[in-house]
This record gives structure tokens, C-alpha cells and sequence, in this order.
């Protein structure tokens, strides 16, 4: 059976449909069922490189003896997987008794049946015509998470809540093997949703492979049940229906004292919006501070851009506006509390909204309009270029973590580095290749849909991965008058620093005097902008990021 394995680039760069993804993770904790024993059904909807790819529907009974797990489901990406039958009993102290898992998976059927006793897990393993017995000396109190499925994370929820941090907590991935897990920090999320705010536990999680460590992020609701699965390294995300709703957003508590939510009206609906401004600062002798607008990357997002667990822009915003800065940053179109439809918008739409939120931004009677600056992280800086260029509103441009080269190459590099990374054969890494690079041709209307699966191209066949396929950051450079800021973290695997590179080059041909570019690299941070050898846990981005924005722009556009 396929090992899933995962990582997390966003939207539509995460579109690379034919990637594989990961899922050998789990822990374990000391088992003890909570107060609330939370029996009952959810239905989990299941995101690859933060793409719509599959749902789970999960029911978790209270027997006599124990526990007892059910779970039936679909996913049609990277390999399409359809969970028949999914069954686990557990223990009333959570330890393993038995699986019974069928379904199929690329079209081929397969079911798997294990037993577990006396430290000892025996399993069977028909796919096709094949069968394999195996026996295995496992961990009695190990959780139990076989590949292609995740309701076996509703195990993992129950025992992680009475674990601590430094916990080292034993998994098997039946009949592959078992891996030791340390939770690395345990920490708390509110989540509004159109029915109620849910207090959540996030628990971070290393999974302790001695070749690669592997990071996760399980969230868990008050009743222990699972909320989500967050598997950075293989761009898969598995989240329970009432928090992936578009309606439903991650709160801080307590908000910024400089922090109002306002609506900015946008084509036909509105933004969503937090506006912090400085307070116990003196203000400019004109009472107008310089604004920084935050511009999301594609993908399901809101107005604090977290990745992996990190609230890049809410931490970015709090620390300009502590330093003088009206910040600005919104919920993308159809997504969070914003209005509008995700599905027909393209690169061009969320341009446009950039500039009503600059325009909103320049009527402010507390933001000096000639200094006015967009940021943009990720995808977010294709968002930013394209809104320059028509808005001269815009007085700067800065792209954090940037792709720099054409959407349809750099998604095929993109998943070049997964099968790379996953060790994927020859022979399969070149037709999975193959078939992204036909799906890309007929999304740009130079191929057929033949041989291609219904299902991915349901997923492809969109007004905004067209655009993203499309767009080639360069031509945008070239036409750009406002100076340009390009921050890279040197340890960036997501979008490496040949990227960064390649804009700045680009970006120096022009021949305007005004049109100035900068490039920062950051030693030892990654694309999370989080610094090498931080402590487990730890979700500060550097401070360099802010430091060298401040800087930039002070310079750049000085206060008159």
C-alpha cells in the first residue's frame, strides 16, 4: 500500500495533483478516557497541498469492553483511495485489540486484517491476487494509523490528551512497522465557527525518523475528539467539516489593543478585515502613520496566513504596528468571514481586491497615503505584482518567499522534489511526470482530457489554477515601476533561494530610477521564516523579517 508523504506549500502551488502524500504518523500517550467519553459521528474533509482531495466519515462507539472505531471515505488525490470498510477495536485503556480495513487504492483492491496480543501484532495483507502474512513485536500501547486512512487519528486524539510535552509515545503503521513520537509542545487555538468559538489543543508532534524527522500538528476538541491533522511535510491537511467551513477562522485571545474589524466592500461583496493600528506612540505631526497592507497566498487562508501551525501575518502585523505601522490584512474572497466565490476567482480577482483594501487603506485619516506598501508571502507576492502594476496607490512591493519562475514549471519542480524526497521509482516518478505535465497542457487548452481521471480533472480544471499555470512572475517584474523588496530564507526547500535570485536579476533590468530592488536572504530560516535550531515548538517567526521591512521602507519612502 501507498506510504503517504507530506509537506506544505499552498493553493494552487499545491495543485500538483499527482503527488504523493504522506501519512505515517500518530502518538501515543498514556491512555485514559476523558470526562466526556464524546461518542459519536464526524465527517472530516481532507485537503492535499491545500486542494479539496477526499472526505472520511468517522464514528466512534463506547462498547462494553472498550472502543470500537468505524470509518468509510474517498480520496481522489494523489492516488485515488476508497475506504469500503475501516474498523478498530481498542481497549478501554486505548491499547490495540484488532483492523479490519478494505477498499481500494489506484484501482486495485485490497483488505488488511490485524490482530494484536501479547505484544505481538500479526497481519494479513491481501492486494489483488497477492497475499502476505507478517508478524511483528510492537509497543502493547501502541495507536494504531495504517496508510490511506485517518480515522485511526481519532485514537491518537484520546491518548494525546493527557499527554505533556517531552512525551516519547509509540506508533505502528500496520504491516509496515513502528515509529517512536515526541510531543514537542501543547498549546491552545479558539476557533469561531457559525455555531459556537471551539477551545482547541494543538499538540506538535516530531515523528523520530533517524534519516528525516518529521513535524505534525494533531488538534483535538474539548471532548478529546479530533479536530485535525497537520502534515507539513507531505501538504496534507485533514480537518473535521464545522472548522474547514469557509465561515469558520482561528481567533487570538486576547486581540492586539490597536486591532478594529472592519468590511471593506470589494465587487458585489466584502473583506473581512483586521486593521491594527499604534497605540501609546507618538503619532506623526499630521496624525498619518506609513500602512502596510498583508497580501495572503492562494489556498484556503485567512487574514492571519497560518502555515503549519505559524500565524505569519498576525505576528508580522503586531510587530510593525508596535513599531509605527497602520497594518492591514484580510480574509481572501471566499474564504474565513469574506464574501465572494473561491471557485471562479483567479490570480487577476485577488489583485483587484488587493487594490480596494489599498484604496480603503488611502481614505484612512490616520494613513499617509504615499506610503503605502503591500507585502506579500508566497503566492501572495503574484498577487501583489499583478495589483502594482495597475495601482499606483501601491508605493512598494515586498515578496517574502516568493516563486520566481512560471506556475507550470514550478509546479512540476515542486513535485519533482516530493517523488524525489518519497523515493519514488524511475519508472513511476516519470509517468507521474508525465501525467501532470498532460493535465497542464490541457488546462492551458494546448491538450486533451484523455486518459486523464474524472477526478483530477475536476480539481485542475479551474479558472484559478489556469491563471496560476499561466503566469510567469517575471513578466510582472519587468513591468512594476514601485521599488521591490525580495526577503528569502536560505533554508527555504519550498521555494529555494534560486527564486529570489532570479526576480532580483529581472528586476534590475528595468530602467526607471525609482524602480530600486533589494534582496535579503535570511541564514538559517526556512520558508515558515522560522530560524534554524529553534526549540521544539517554538512558532515565533525571526524578527529579521520585520526588522529588514522597517528598514527598507524608511529608506525607501522616508516621511517628508
Amino acid at each position: 500500500m501507498l506510504i503517504l508523504v507530506r509537506r506544505r506549500l499552498r493553493a494552487c502551488l499545491h495543485l500538483a495533483l499527482c503527488l504523493s502524500a504522506v501519512a505515517a504518523t500518530a502518538a501515543a500517550g498514556r491512555a485514559q478516557p476523558p470526562a466526556d467519553d464524546g461518542a459519536g459521528e464526524a465527517l472530516f474533509n481532507i485537503f492535499v497541498r491545500s486542494t479539496p482531495a477526499g472526505f472520511e466519515r468517522v464514528r466512534l462507539v463506547r462498547t462494553g469492553d472498550g472502543w470500537l472505531l468505524q470509518a468509510s471515505g474517498q480520496m481522489t488525490a494523489p492516488v485515488p483511495v476508497d475506504t469500503r470498510v475501516f474498523e478498530a477495536a481498542y481497549d478501554t485503556e486505548w491499547r490495540p485489540r484488532q483492523l479490519t480495513l478494505e477498499g481500494s487504492q489506484g484501482g486495485i483492491p485490497f483488505r488488511l486484517e490485524s490482530t494484536f496480543a501479547d505484544g505481538a501484532a500479526t497481519n494479513t495483507l491481501q492486494e489483488g491476487d497477492r497475499q502476505t502474512t507478517t508478524e511483528a513485536r510492537i509497543d502493547p500501547a501502541s495507536v494504531v494509523l495504517p496508510n490511506s486512512v485517518f480515522a485511526g487519528y481519532e485514537a491518537l486524539a484520546m491518548r494525546l490528551g493527557r499527554s505533556q510535552p517531552g512525551a516519547e509515545l509509540p506508533i505502528y503503521v500496520p504491516p509496515r512497522g513502528h515509529i517512536p513520537a515526541r510531543v514537542d509542545a501543547v498549546g491552545i487555538q479558539h476557533i469561531e465557527t457559525a455555531a459556537r468559538t471551539i477551545e482547541a489543543r494543538t499538540y506538535r508532534i516530531t515523528f523520530v525518523d533517524p534519516a528525516q524527522p518529521l513535524d505534525a500538528e494533531v488538534w483535538i476538541d474539548e471532548n478529546d475528539r479530533l479536530l485535525r491533522v497537520s502534515l507539513p511535510y507531505a501538504a496534507l491537511e485533514v480537518a473535521r467539516r464545522d472548522i474547514a467551513s469557509v465561515s469558520a477562522r482561528l481567533t487570538t485571545d486576547p486581540p492586539h489593543p490597536g486591532s478594529e474589524r472592519v468590511r471593506v466592500p470589494a465587487a458585489g461583496f466584502s473583506l473581512a478585515t483586521t486593521v491594527t493600528a499604534p497605540v501609546d506612540l507618538t503619532p506623526p505631526a499630521d496624525g498619518r502613520w506609513p500602512a502596510v497592507l498583508l497580501v495572503p497566498g492562494t489556498g484556503p487562508v485567512d487574514r492571519d496566513e497560518i502555515v503549519s501551525g505559524v500565524p505569519i501575518f498576525r505576528q508580522l502585523a503586531w510587530t510593525l504596528t508596535d513599531r509605527g505601522f497602520v497594518v492591514a490584512r484580510y480574509d481572501k474572497r471566499g474564504f474565513g468571514q469574506s464574501g465572494g466565490r473561491a471557485e471562479s476567482a483567479t490570480l487577476a480577482d485577488y489583485a483587484q481586491d488587493v487594490r480596494q483594501m489599498v484604496r480603503y487603506l488611502q481614505r484612512r485619516e490616520d494613513v499617509d497615503r504615499d506610503r503605502i506598501v503591500a507585502v506579500g508571502y508566497g503566492e501572495g507576492g503574484w498577487v501583489g505584482l499583478l495589483a502594482a502594476r495597475r495601482e499606483d496607490r501601491i508605493k512598494g512591493l515586498a515578496l517574502v518567499a516568493t516563486p520566481g519562475t512560471a506556475g507550470d514549471t514550478f509546479v512540476l519542480e515542486q513535485q519533482r522534489d516530493e517523488l524525489r524526497r518519497n523515493r519514488t521509482t524511475g519508472d513511476e516518478r516519470r509517468e507521474r511526470i508525465d501525467l501532470q505535465t498532460r493535465i497542464h497542457r490541457a488546462v492551458l487548452g494546448d491538450g486533451g482530457w484523455d486518459g486523464i481521471p474524472d477526478d483530477m480533472r475536476r480539481q485542475a480544471d479551474t479558472p484559478l489554477f489556469r491563471s496560476f499555470l499561466a503566469f510567469d512572475p517575471t513578466d510582472e517584474v519587468r513591468r512594476v515601476r514601485q521599488p521591490l523588496l525580495l526577503i528569502q530564507g536560505a533554508l527555504d526547500r519550498l521555494v529555494p533561494p534560486y527564486h529570489a535570485q532570479r526576480l532580483e536579476n529581472v528586476a534590475r533590468l528595468r530602467g526607471r530610477r525609482e524602480s530600486t530592488v533589494e534582496l535579503a536572504t535570511l541564514d538559517g530560516v526556512n520558508h515558515l521564516l522560522l530560524a534554524a535550531g529553534a526549540s521544539p515548538g517554538n512558532r515565533e517567526i525571526t524578527p529579521r523579517v520585520a526588522e529588514i521591512l522597517i528598514n527598507w521602507i524608511e529608506r525607501t519612502l522616508p516621511a517628508e
